[in-house]
């Protein structure tokens, strides 16, 4: 399906793909058409962007391998408009080419000075002519000293193969394919109780003290209690698995997957939430009966079982959305 998008399409695709990278880039853009000066998608390190450390992902949609030809003249493109001031010379250089390069382009990429010393010797035979339309561009001391300059060991290439490995695609093909990431792992419940569930389980204490009998000051004493024990490790169970749940789709879909299922979720119980109940924890147990019958859309919601759906709830009660005890 990769190697089937418009060549404007794949730059697209590329672009969402480096969305996902963010501990790699600071922001990433887009070129397009003409005057892109060999830009196809940009990520850029630092904020300083092109001023910066940035890497060049040049996009080449072929119906065949990338040929060595086009491989010199895209990447010299590069060492022109570097050498005329117009940006620094990129960290790296990716060819992403669904269809893969030449056997001779994947030769040079793996000779890094193999690849400068045929730059400078087949410059004048096979490359000055074919960068502007109609001009000859001479082998100039700047594009010399571009070529010198360049780290020829951070060129690499990306079939739509190794595209897919990446997990940093997974939300690319999500979102342009309908590709299924597959069910989350379930949640892993501490021994202790953690930050991250202290708010809820506050809340819970106090439903258990309401209806006693007993005061709980602390979730030890609540696990000890031969009423509330066995509810409190199934409230755990779910509020982890909701986690663990949130965890994986934040990785493997777009962002907004998440907040849409989330969302879903809440405007599936607010009003029995909201609705008179006798006690606190009556109002949490048909909140959790609505919850796990509820059915989201979408592939998050094709994955979430009751117990993630239940857990969400709680997630909602620890941020003071749909708190349990008021």
């Amino acid at each position: 399906m990769i190697r089937a998008l418009p060549p404007d399409r794949l730059e697209d695709f590329v672009n969402d793909w480096l969305a996902q990278r963010c501990k790699d880039y600071h922001s990433h853009e887009l070129w397009r058409g003409t005057g892109d000066m060999g830009r196809d998608v940009t990520g850029y390190v630092t904020d300083k962007r092109m001023e910066g450390p940035w890497d060049n992902f040049q996009c080449k949609q072929l119906s065949k391998s990338l040929s060595e030809s086009s491989a010199f003249i895209e990447l010299g493109k590069i060492f022109m408009h570097s050498s005329v001031g117009e940006y620094s010379l990129p960290r790296s250089y990716i060819f992403v080419a669904p269809r893969g390069v030449a056997r001779a382009v994947q030769q040079f990429i793996a000779h890094p000075e193999r690849f400068r010393t045929a730059f400078l010797e087949r410059w004048d035979s096979d490359i000055s002519g074919k960068l502007v339309e109609k001009q000859s561009i001479p082998l100039s001391p700047e594009i010399v000293a571009a070529i010198k300059a360049f780290d020829f060991t951070n060129i690499h290439w990306l079939d739509a193969a190794r595209l897919v490995e990446d997990p940093a695609c997974k939300p690319a093909l999500v979102k342009w394919f309908d590709e299924d990431p597959g069910p989350s792992p379930r949640g892993v419940v501490p021994d202790q109780i953690e930050a991250s569930e202290s708010s809820y389980i506050g809340q819970l204490l106090k439903l258990y003290e309401e209806k006693g009998p007993g005061t709980f000051p602390d979730a030890t004493t609540a696990l000890a209690s031969p009423e509330f024990g066995k509810h409190l490790r199934d409230q755990r169970t779910r509020f982890f698995d909701s986690v663990a749940f949130d965890r994986f789709y934040r990785d493997s879909t777009p962002e907004d997957y998440l907040f849409n299922f989330k969302d879903e979720v809440y405007h599936g119980v607010v009003e029995i939430h909201d609705d008179e109940h006798a006690n606190g924890l009556t109002r949490l147990r048909q909140v959790m009966q609505q919850a796990a019958i509820l059915q989201p859309s979408g592939i998050l919601g094709k994955h979430a079982g009751p117990q993630v759906k239940q857990g969400t709830c709680h997630q909602f009660a620890n941020d003071g959305r749909l708190p349990w005890h008021r």
